[in-house]
């Protein structure tokens, strides 16, 4: 049996951290597929195999722990666990892949990992509040980009057609080259692929309360332009179509 405990952070911190997540299992065998998601995920294992497998994954094998850094993907990836089960992990914001990245494996990441071990397995009660603490100094230097920040705004405020990023690129005052490259080191994207990603993302949550919705009102209300490009885009970032997801669900 698998015990697992999440806590949302409270601000500033959720700024950058949506939730925590710990994890304690005996003796598990576990192979997974997940769809692309729509967050970067660091990952802390002090157990015995803890595998993710698929794009933009680094790891750092250390003597007593393990540790994981997942960003954004435009295709499914693959998670292996297997003995004793002993994580941490934190959901981050998309953006903040290009944070930490440089930060991984560092001094300050190995002292992270002792600090979650030793008030989150150490104690009797999770001592989440006393982590945060902790987390706010590895972002402690760190600003949000208001180029990015205003481009999360802009796709969360409309549905993307053609030409809605040309318009956006006209709206910031650095060039569109310029642009796509400090997107690229934060989010390991194109801005074009995480629209898409966001889409297909939009378009679980609406597959998942279906409502006896069609497949292409969904579709279009995820802001595809038909069902056959909804039905291309989806498959390529799930790994299977709208219906067959849908029959796995």
């Amino acid at each position: 049996m698998i015990f697992q405990k999440t806590y949302r952070p409270k601000f500033p911190l959720n700024q950058f951290v949506d939730f925590i997540w710990v994890g304690k299992a005996s003796k598990i065998d576990l192979n997974a597929s997940h769809h692309a998601p729509l967050f970067t995920e660091l990952i802390f294992n002090y157990g015995d195999v803890f595998h993710v497998e698929g794009q933009n994954v680094e790891n750092i094998l250390n003597k007593n722990e393990h540790q994981i850094i997942s960003g954004l993907k435009t295709s499914p990836f693959q998670t292996k666990v297997s003995g004793d089960y002993s994580s941490v992990g934190l959901i981050l914001k998309p953006y903040c892949y290009g944070m930490l990245i440089e930060k991984f494996g560092s001094n300050t990441m190995d002292r992270l990992s002792e600090i979650l071990f030793e008030h989150l397995f150490l104690t009797e009660n999770f001592e989440f509040e006393k982590v945060e603490k902790y987390l706010l100094e590895l972002f402690d230097k760190e600003q949000l980009d208001s180029d990015l920040l205003k481009f999360e705004h802009y796709i969360s405020t409309k549905l993307l057609e053609k030409g809605a990023l040309k318009d956006f690129n006209l709206s910031i005052s650095i060039s569109q080259k310029s642009f796509i490259q400090k997107f690229k080191k934060h989010y390991l994207l194109t801005p074009g692929q995480y629209v898409k990603l966001k889409k297909v993302n939009t378009a679980i949550q609406l597959l998942q309360n279906k409502n006896s919705k069609k497949l292409i009102e969904i579709g279009l209300e995820a802001g595809f332009y038909d069902q056959s490009h909804f039905i291309k885009i989806f498959k390529k970032f799930c790994g299977a179509t709208p219906k067959d997801f849908l029959r796995e669900k």
